[in-house]
């Protein structure tokens, strides 16, 4: 179970990100070691992001997709991991969330500090 429950996700192209004036919301999406996936909230729509029309885009690292967002205007962004714990210890899926939403922001798209001597 999601954040968006319930919510339908509508693919949107890296390419066509430029359309929105700002972006409200991205999540990191944390799949597995090292691969993430993203999801991109704008006012009330939820898009997962495409690479081409076929294919989701996936980075290796949370920064390669910090990266893709420099050019744009992010209010909040976060890192979401799901654990496996509950599988593993027996419990069935849906019983509770364990879903740790972790604020990470825009690393490069922030303003260096400026240094007072």
């Amino acid at each position: 179970m999601d954040i968006h429950s319930g919510v339908v996700k509508k693919p949107l192209l890296l390419s066509d990100l430029g359309q929105f004036e700002s972006i409200d919301k991205i999540i990191i999406d944390s799949l597995e070691q090292a691969l993430y996936r993203v999801e991109v909230i704008v006012g009330a729509d939820v898009y997962y992001l495409l690479e081409k029309p076929s294919k989701n885009l996936t980075r290796r690292s949370v920064v390669e997709i910090q990266k893709l967002f420099m050019a744009y205007t992010v209010k909040e962004m976060f890192l979401r991991h799901s654990s496996p714990y509950d599988e593993m210890i027996g419990m069935s899926e849906g019983e509770r969330n364990n879903e740790l939403l972790v604020p990470v922001g825009n690393y490069f798209a922030q303003e260096a500090p400026k240094i007072v001597h």
